[in-house]
Formats: structure tokens, sequence, C-alpha cells
């Protein structure tokens, strides 16, 4: 009986590290925004949005900018951690199937939403570059 139990130890175990394994990481590049693309059953596909971005909330200000220009949802990547970004909110997760953490409170996001607006219409519509993004803590 202990032997029963010692083999179907090692193979619960053996299944979670497999699965631990297989899960998708994000990007690691340094100061890159990555726009992610996903299509069913397959691996997501990135696209590089921005070079020289300071921080996740930045990355999460141009996925926004993506989303305005009529996108349903702008997910992407910055620095190992995804970013998924449409109508219901801006958040952020180690993984794609774990807890997602809000990167903007509601009423920060009107906020940035009302500057991304103004900001891309003196650009003629087009996203704001990096360097332009300066987001202030309260």
């Amino acid at each position: 009986m202990q032997w029963m139990m010692t083999r179907a130890v090692a193979v619960l175990s053996g299944l979670l590290a497999l699965a631990a394994c297989s899960q998708v990481e994000a990007p690691q590049a340094d100061g890159v925004c990555w726009r992610m693309d996903r299509v069913s059953g397959q691996s997501p596909k990135y696209s590089e949005l921005a070079r020289g971005v300071g921080n996740l909330e930045n990355c999460a200000v141009l996925l926004e900018a993506v989303r305005l220009q009529g996108q349903a949802s702008a997910d992407g990547a910055y620095q190992g951690y995804f970013i998924f970004v449409d109508a219901s909110g801006v958040s952020s997760a180690k993984h794609p199937d774990s807890f997602r953490y809000p990167i903007f409170q509601p009423p920060q996001r009107a906020q940035i939403d009302r500057d991304l607006r103004r900001l891309m219409a003196a650009r003629g519509g087009r996203l704001p570059d990096a360097a332009e993004l300066s987001l202030e803590r309260k």
C-alpha cells in the first residue's frame, strides 16, 4: 500500500511539473511593449508595438490607445507580464490563466482615455510614441 501511495505522489508531481512547463510565457525583452494576437488552439503571436517603454503602466496605455482606435481588445505583454485590455478593464497577469490584477481603476482609465483621444487627435489619429507618455501616480 505504501508503495502505491509513493508511486501516485510521484506521478502527480510529474504531471504538475509538466503542466507548469507548458504554461505560456510573455516575452522578457527590456523596455519593449508587445501586441499579442491569440488564435484559438495556437500559441500567441507577438508584434513589437514600441521600444524604450519605461514601465508596464506605459505599455498598458499604449495598448489602450490601440483599443481606442477601434479594436475590441488589445492584449499585449511587457517584460514577462501579460497585459489584457478590453472594454471591461486593463489588467495584468504573469500567465494568461492566472488572476489578473487591475492596472488602472475606472476613474484613472477615464482620464487616460481623455488624454489619449486628445493626443491622438493632435497626431492625426496615430498612436502616441512611448517617449510622449508619462503617467502621474497619485
